[in-house]
C-alpha cells in the first residue's frame, strides 16, 4: 500500500509538471511575435538538445541526480532569442534528448517538463531584473540573465529533490540538502560561463561559429575538474571513515562501518556480517543505514544472493587465514557502482576487516587478562576465592568494622578424613567432594565478605561486620551441619566431618596476620575433638602454637633423619625366648631432645605426612631386623600402621620395595593394625591387607577388644596375630571377668589359627598367669623396656635374650610330660 501511494504521488507531481509545461508552451507559441533569423533558433535548439547531457552524476541511494550545463544554455538562450521562443525550443530540444532513452515514460517526460517550466521562470526573472528579455546588452540585462540562470538552477534542484523524496519516502529537506554544495558550485560555474559567452557573442557574432568547439573543450575540462573534486571529496570521506573505525569495541566498529558505508556509497541499507569463529556457530549480523544500526543479532537474514527487489553489492572481509565476513551494500532500485565506487567499497572493507581483527585480538587479550586476573584470585577447582582474594577483601572489611565499632570474624574450615576419600575413591571423587562442599559453604553464607579455598581441604570464610563474637560462633555451629550432609558421587553417599576454627577482630586480634594465625590456632584446637568448632582462647594459645610449630618441623625431621626407633622385645611364654620386637618411633628433636610418640603423633596425623612418616619408620625397622643375628628361630619386627595407611592402595608396593631393598624375608615383618581405624572402609582395608598377606607379611590386630565389630573383622580378614590390650591384661590377677575375657580371646585367636600376644605385662605373676591360659607371646616393662636399636643388637650379639624364670618352668613342664609318657 505504501509503495502504491508513493507511485500515485509521483504520477500526480509529474503529471502536473507536464501540464504546466504544455500550458506554458501553448501560451509561448501564441505570444510569439518576434522575427528572428533561423540560425538563431537552430543554435538555441541545439543548445537545449545537449543542455541535459550530464557533467557529473550525483547518486542519492538508488536515485541519481545529474549535474548538467543547463544553466549556461539557459543564460545563452535567453540572450539569443526571446523567452517565448526559447520556451518552445527548450521543451522540444530536451524532449528530443530524453525521448529515445530506455526508461519509464514518467522518467522521460519529467526532464523536458521541468526544463520548460524552469526556462519560463528564468525568463520572468530576466524580465523583472533586466527590464527586457531581448535587445541591447546592458549591465542590468546581464544581471538579469545571471539571475535567470540561478532561478533556473534553484527550480531544477527543487524539482529533482521533490521527485526523489516522493520516490524514496524521504523528507524534502533531507533530499534537497544532499549534494547541495556541489550542486550550487556547478550552477554558479555554469551561470558564470554562460555570462562570459554572452559577452563574447555580443562582442562578435563570429564566436557562434566556434561555439560548438568551445563547448566541447569546456565540457571536457569542466567535467574533468568536477570529477576530480568529487573523487577528492570521496577519498577524504574514506579517510575520515577509516579514522572513525579506529576503536576496539565490535559494536562501535559495526556502527561506524554501517553508517560510513551508507554515506560513502549512498546506499539504502548496509549489512556487516561477521563469520563465526567456530565452524558450528552462526554469523553475527549488523544492519542499518546512514542513521545508524537498526538490527543486530545471530544468523543471516537470507542467502548471500540479491534480496527480492534490491540491488546488492558485496565485498569480502579478508583475514590472515581466509574470509572473516562480508560487507554488503543494498539499494532499493537498480544501481550500477562505478569503477571508483567499487574500489572504494573494497578499500573500506579492507579497513573494516583490519579493525575487526584488531578488535578481536584485543578482545582475546582482554579475555585472557580477565581469566588470568580471575585465576590469580580464585581457586580453579571450586571457583571460590583463594588467599589472594582473601587478602584483597580483608582490608576494606577491617576498615568498615572499625568505622561501625563492630566485629568481623575469620573462620577456617578443615575437612576431617578427607585424605581417605582421595586414597579410597581417587582424586576425581575428592575433587567432586571439594566442589560440592565449597558451593555449600558459599550458598549457606551468601552475605560473607569472602568464601575462599586456602588449599587442600582447607577453606576460609570472612564475615562481618558482626554485632559480636557470639554471631561468629553461631555461624560456625551452623556450618558443621552443612559439612555433615553426605555428598553423592558415582552412586555413593560420602560423609565426612569438618572442624572450624574461629577468631574475631578486634576482640581476638588487632591485625589480619594475627587474625589468621589465631584462627589457625583455634582450628587446631577444634581438630582435637573432630567434627566441632573452637573459638580462639588465649589461655590455650601457647600449647597450640607449640603443636603447630611441631607440625611445621615434621617435614624437616623426615629430611634430616631425626626419627629413631626404639625396640621393645617380645617373648614366647612357653620357652622364654625372644621371638621379635615392636618398633616404637621416637623423635630426636634438635632443641627439645627425645620426644615420645604422644608428643607428635597427633601432629603427624594432621600434617598430611602420614605416608612419608610410616615409610621412614618401616625403613628403619626393616634395616635393624636385617642386622639381627640368627640364633635358632628367625626374629620378627613389628611396625604400627595408621588408619590412613590402610586406605593407601600403594602401601603393599611400598612395603615390598623396602623388603627387597634390604633383603628381609616378608615373614619377618609384622604390621600391626588397630581395629578402631579400619572398620569404616572395610572393602579397601581387605584389599590392602590381602595383598600384604599374599606377599608373606604377617598381620597383627593391635589393642584387640577396644574397638568395635571385632569379631566381624576377624571373620573377614585373616590375621596371624591378635594382641590383647593392656587394659584387659592388667586385671587378670584380681578380676575374674578380665581373666575370662582374656582366656576367651586366647581361645578365639587359636581357633582362627592365629597366635595371641599380651601387652602391658609389668609383673612376673602376669606372665605366669598368661602362660597358664596358653597365651603365646607377651611384651611389657617387666619383660623388657623399649631400648635403642643399637643396645638391643648389642645384647643379641653377647648372649641370646631369654627369660630365665620362664625357661626354668618350661624345662620343668617338659620333664613332667616325659614322665607322664613313661
Amino acid at each position: 500500500m505504501l509503495e502504491l501511494a508513493r507511485e500515485r504521488r509521483v504520477q500526480l507531481f509529474v503529471g502536473g509538471l507536464c501540464t504546466s509545461a504544455v500550458v506554458i508552451g501553448v501560451f509561448s507559441a501564441l505570444a510569439q511575435r518576434h522575427d528572428i533569423a533561423p540560425w538563431q533558433f537552430l543554435v538555441v535548439f541545439a543548445l537545449c538538445v545537449v543542455a541535459d547531457r550530464p557533467l557529473l552524476n550525483i547518486r542519492s541511494r538508488h536515485s541519481q541526480e545529474s549535474l548538467t550545463w543547463s544553466e549556461m544554455a539557459v543564460v545563452l538562450g535567453l540572450f539569443l532569442v526571446p523567452t517565448s521562443l526559447f520556451v518552445l525550443a527548450a521543451g522540444a530540444g530536451v524532449l528530443l534528448f530524453h525521448l529515445p532513452r530506455r526508461a519509464p515514460l514518467l522518467k522521460r517526460l519529467f526532464p523536458p517538463a521541468c526544463f520548460t517550466v524552469g526556462v519560463a521562470l528564468a525568463g520572468l526573472a530576466v524580465l523583472l531584473v533586466g527590464g527586457a528579455s531581448h535587445g541591447e546588452l546592458t549591465p542590468r540585462r546581464l544581471a538579469g540573465l545571471a539571475t535567470g540562470g540561478m532561478v533556473f538552477a534553484i527550480w531544477n534542484g527543487a524539482c529533482v529533490a521533490r521527485i526523489v523524496s516522493l520516490t524514496q519516502g524521504l523528507r524534502f529537506s533531507d533530499t534537497w540538502c544532499a549534494g547541495l554544495l556541489m550542486r550550487s558550485l556547478v550552477s554558479l560555474g555554469n551561470t558564470a560561463v554562460g555570462v562570459v559567452f554572452v559577452v563574447l557573442v555580443e562582442w562578435s557574432r563570429a564566436v557562434l561559429l566556434v561555439l560548438p568547439l568551445l563547448l566541447v573543450l569546456l565540457f571536457a575540462v569542466y567535467r574533468g575538474y568536477l570529477s576530480t573534486v568529487q573523487e577528492r571529496d570521496l577519498w577524504q570521506q574514506l579517510e575520515s571513515a577509516a579514522r572513525e573505525l579506529n576503536c576496539l569495541d565490535e559494536r562501535e566498529i559495526a556502527s561506524a562501518a554501517v553508517v560510513r558505508a551508507a554515506q560513502l556509497l549512498k546506499a539504502d541499507r548496509v549489512e556487516l556480517l561477521i563469520d563465526p569463529v567456530e565452524p558450528t556457530g552462526r554469523p553475527v549480523v549488523w544492519s542499518g543505514g546512514i542513521h545508524g544500526l537498526e538490527v543486530s543479532g545471530q544468523g543471516y537474514p537470507g542467502p548471500l544472493g540479491e534480496p527480492t527487489g534490491q540491488m546488492l553489492h558485496a565485498a569480502p572481509l579478508e583475514g590472515p587465514h581466509g574470509r572473516i565476513g562480508v560487507l554488503r551494500v543494498a539499494f532499493d532500485g537498480p544501481v550500477s557502482l562505478t569503477k571508483r565506487e567499487r574500489h572504494v567499497l573494497r578499500t573500506f572493507a579492507h579497513s573494516v576487516s583490519s579493525t575487526l581483527q584488531n578488535a578481536q585480538l584485543y578482545a582475546e587479550m582482554r579475555a585472557h587478562a580477565a581469566v588470568k586476573e580471575h585465576e590469580a584470585t580464585h581457586d580453579s577447582l571450586t571457583g571460590l576465592g583463594n588467599r589472594a582474594l582473601l587478602h584483597d577483601r580483608v582490608g576494606p572489611l577491617l576498615r568498615r568494622t572499625d568505622a561501625a565499632g563492630a566485629q568481623c570474624a575469620l573462620l577456617i574450615i578443615d575437612l576431617d578424613h578427607f585424605k581417605e576419600i582421595n586414597d579410597t575413591l581417587g582424586h576425581a571423587a575428592g575433587d567432586v567432594f571439594l566442589q560440592q562442599v565449597g558451593q555449600r559453604i558459599a550458598v549457606a553464607l551468601p552475605d560473607a565478605a569472602a568464601v575462599c579455598r586456602l588449599g587442600g581441604d582447607e577453606f576460609a570464610v570472612l564475615l562481618g561486620p558482626l554485632a559480636g563474637p557470639q554471631d561468629a560462633d553461631d555461624i560456625a555451629a551452623s556450618l558443621l551441619d552443612v559439612l555433615a550432609e553426605p555428598v553423592a558421587f558415582d552412586g555413593l553417599r560420602l560423609s565426612i566431618e569438618g572442624s572450624v576454627g574461629v577468631a574475631c577482630y578486634p576482640s581476638d586480634a588487632s591485625s589480619f596476620d594475627e587474625l589468621l594465625r589465631r584462627a589457625d590456632v583455634a582450628l587446631y584446637q577444634a581438630k582435637e575433638s573432630r567434627g566441632s568448632f573452637a573459638h580462639y582462647r588465649e589461655d590455650r594459645d601457647a600449647s597450640s602454637l607449640q603443636r603447630l610449630s611441631l607440625a611445621a618441623e615434621l617435614r624437616s625431621a623426615l629430611i634430616d633423619n631425626e626419627l629413631v626407633v626404639h625396640l621393645q622385645p617380645q617373648f614366647d611364654l612357653s620357652t622364654g625366648e625372644m621371638v621379635g620386637a615392636e618398633a616404637l618411633v621416637r623423635w630426636q628433636h634438635p632443641t627439645r631432645g627425645l620426644l615420645q610418640p604422644s608428643s607428635f603423633i597427633g601432629a603427624v596425623e594432621h600434617s598430611g605426612l602420614v605416608r612419608d612418616f610410616t615409610l621412614a619408620v618401616l625403613e628403619k625397622a626393616v634395616i635393624e631386623c636385617a642386622r639381627w643375628p640368627l640364633h635358632g628361630r628367625p626374629l620378627s619386627v613389628a611396625v604400627n600402621l595408621s588408619a590412613r595407611n590402610l586406605l593407601d592402595r600403594q602401601l603393599p608396593s611400598d612395603v615390598a620395595d623396602v623388603l627387597d631393598r634390604h633383603g628381609l624375608a616378608p615373614s619377618r615383618l609384622v604390621l600391626e593394625i588397630t581395629e578402631t581405624t579400619m572398620m569404616s572402609e572395610l572393602e579397601i582395608v581387605e584389599d590392602v591387607l590381602g595383598r600384604l598377606r599374599r606377599m608373606g607379611v604377617q598381620l597383627s590386630v593391635d589393642d584387640f577388644g577396644t574397638g568395635y565389630s571385632s569379631l566381624a573383622f576377624l571373620q573377614r580378614v585373616a590375621v596371624n596375630e591378635v594382641k590383647i590390650d593392656r587394659s584387659f591384661v592388667k586385671g587378670i590377677l584380681v578380676s575374674d571377668s578380665d581373666l575370662a575375657l582374656v582366656r576367651a580371646t586366647v581361645q578365639l585367636a587359636h581357633s582362627l589359627g592365629a597366635r595371641c600376644v599380651a601387652e602391658g605385662v609389668e609383673a612376673a605373676a602376669l606372665a605366669v598367669k598368661l602362660r597358664e591360659i596358653d597365651c603365646d607371646f607377651a611384651q611389657g616393662f617387666h619383660l623388657g623396656r623399649p631400648v635403642p636399636a643399637e643396645e638391643l643388637r648389642r645384647r643379641m650379639l653377647t648372649r641370646p635374650v631369654v627369660l630365665p624364670a620362664l625357661r626354668e618352668r618350661s624345662d620343668e613342664r617338659r620333664r613332667l610330660r616325659a614322665v607322664a609318657q613313661l
